[in-house]
C-alpha cells in the first residue's frame, strides 16, 4: 500500500488558514476604523483621545503621524496630543483632516489614486486638480484648538459647550465664525423662537427654564451669539437652547456685551475665520485685609447661578497675512457698565482667564499682535 505524502495538503491548509486570518482582521479593522470615524464626527470624548485608540487598532502599518502646514514646515507628530491633559493644552493647531486610516483603506486609497492617474494620462488630463479631500469631522472642525475642558459636553450645529449641572450654566462654549455666513444676510430675516429650546439630554434636576429669569433683575444672555447666525435658520434657532442662556445684567446685554459680540463678526469678517470661546466667571471679592470669598446670585427654583464676570477668549486665522493665529481675551464684568468706554479697557491676559475659570485654551505659537486690531473698530458698534 503506497502512503500518500501529507506534506503538501498540511501546507496548503496552513496558508489558506492564515491568509483567511490576515484578510478577516483587515476586513475587521476597516469597519472600526469607519465606525470610529464615524462616531468622532459628534462624540468629542472619542476625538479627543483618538490618537490612542488608532494606536490599539493598528496592525502591521504605522498611521501617518504628521502633517505640513502650508509653509512645507515639518509639523509635530500627532501622537503628542495624547500626553496633552484634557484641557487642550495644545502646542500647535491640530491638522484640519484626520489623516489615519486602516490597512484596508490605505490599499483602497492607493488602488483609487493610481486608477486616476492612469485614466488622466490615457484622456490627456494629466494638468487637472487631484480629487478633492472629504470633509472634515464636524468636532474636528469646531474644537480645532483643543477643548478648554472636557465635563459634559455637547455639540450642536455651529458650537459646542461643556454644561455645568451645578450652576445650571456652561462652562464654556466654543463657536466658529466664517466670514462667508456674515456677509450679505441683510435681508434675511429669522424668526425668533418663542422660548427658549430644551436640551432633553441633560437631566431634568440640572437643567434652568425661562421660568428661573422672571420677575429677577438678570435676563438671559447668548454665550454664542444667534446674530452670528442669520444666514441658516437651523443655527440660529439653535443658539435660544437653555444651556447657551447664562444671566446677564441688562446694562451689559444692551451695551458692551453687544460691542464685544459685534467686534468678534468685524473681525471674521476682516479674517475670514475666527474661533471664539465664551464662558462665566465667579471673581472673588476681598471680604478683609488677608481674606477673598467668591459670592454670587443665584436666580430661580432651580438656583442658577449668577456670574460675576464673563469672558471671550478669540482665536483669529488671517491667512492672508500669516499661518500663525492671533489671540484676544477680555473680561467684562456682569453689571452695567458705562457705554463709552472702549473695549481695549476690558482686554484681559488669557492666562488669568485661565487662572479664574479653571480652565486651558491654545497654547501654541501665535502672531504678537494683528493688523486690523481693536482701535480700527468703530466704538459705535
Amino acid at each position: 500500500m503506497v502512503m500518500v505524502p501529507l506534506t503538501l495538503p498540511l501546507s496548503v491548509a496552513v496558508l489558506t488558514g492564515l491568509l483567511g486570518f490576515v484578510v478577516g482582521a483587515l476586513i475587521q479593522q476597516d469597519a472600526s476604523y469607519r465606525n470610529l470615524q464615524t462616531t468622532m464626527a459628534s462624540d468629542p470624548y472619542i476625538f479627543q483621545r483618538r490618537q490612542q485608540i488608532y494606536e490599539a487598532l493598528r496592525l502591521v502599518v504605522q498611521p501617518r503621524q504628521s502633517f505640513y502646514n502650508d509653509s512645507g514646515e515639518h509639523g509635530r507628530d500627532l501622537r503628542s496630543e495624547d500626553n496633552d491633559n484634557s484641557g487642550g493644552d495644545h502646542t500647535s493647531p491640530p491638522p484640519e483632516l484626520e489623516d489615519t486610516d486602516s490597512v484596508f483603506a490605505n490599499y483602497v486609497k492607493w488602488f483609487q489614486s493610481n486608477m486616476h492617474t492612469v485614466t488622466m494620462f490615457f484622456t490627456f488630463s494629466l494638468g487637472v486638480d487631484p480629487l478633492p479631500e472629504p470633509e472634515p469631522a464636524h468636532v474636528a472642525t469646531l474644537m480645532k484648538y483643543g477643548f478648554p475642558g472636557l465635563d459634559d459636553i455637547h455639540v450642536y450645529r455651529n458650537f459646542v459647550l461643556s454644561y455645568d449641572r451645578r450652576n445650571r450654566i456652561a462652562h464654556w462654549v466654543c463657536e466658529h465664525l466664517e466670514s462667508d455666513c456674515l456677509t450679505g444676510t441683510e435681508s434675511t430675516i429669522v424668526q425668533k423662537p418663542a422660548e427658549y429650546l430644551v436640551d432633553s439630554s441633560i437631566p431634568i434636576i440640572f437643567r434652568a427654564s425661562q421660568r428661573d429669569y422672571r420677575n429677577t433683575d438678570w435676563v438671559g444672555g447668548h454665550m454664542a451669539s444667534p446674530h452670528n447666525y442669520r444666514c441658516d435658520p437651523l443655527k440660529y434657532c439653535e443658539t435660544f437652547i437653555m444651556p447657551n442662556i447664562a444671566p446677564v445684567s441688562r446694562g451689559l446685554k444692551s451695551r458692551v456685551w453687544t460691542r464685544l459680540e459685534a467686534y468678534v463678526r468685524e473681525l471674521a469678517i476682516k479674517c475670514g475665520s475666527v474661533y471664539v470661546y465664551t464662558g462665566p466667571l465667579f471673581m472673588p471679592q476681598r471680604i478683609t485685609f488677608r481674606n477673598w470669598a467668591i459670592r454670587h446670585q443665584v436666580i430661580g427654583m432651580n438656583t442658577v447661578a449668577v456670574p460675576t464676570h464673563f469672558f471671550k477668549v478669540i482665536i483669529a486665522e488671517c491667512k492672508e497675512q500669516d499661518d500663525l493665529p492671533y489671540m484676544e481675551g477680555y473680561v467684562v464684568p456682569n453689571a452695567e457698565v458705562e457705554n463709552n468706554l472702549e473695549l481695549s479697557a476690558f482686554m484681559s491676559n488669557i492666562r488669568d482667564i485661565e487662572h479664574f475659570a479653571g480652565l486651558k485654551f491654545y497654547d501654541g505659537e501665535r502672531r504678537p499682535q494683528l493688523h486690523h486690531n481693536i482701535q480700527t473698530i468703530d466704538s459705535t458698534l
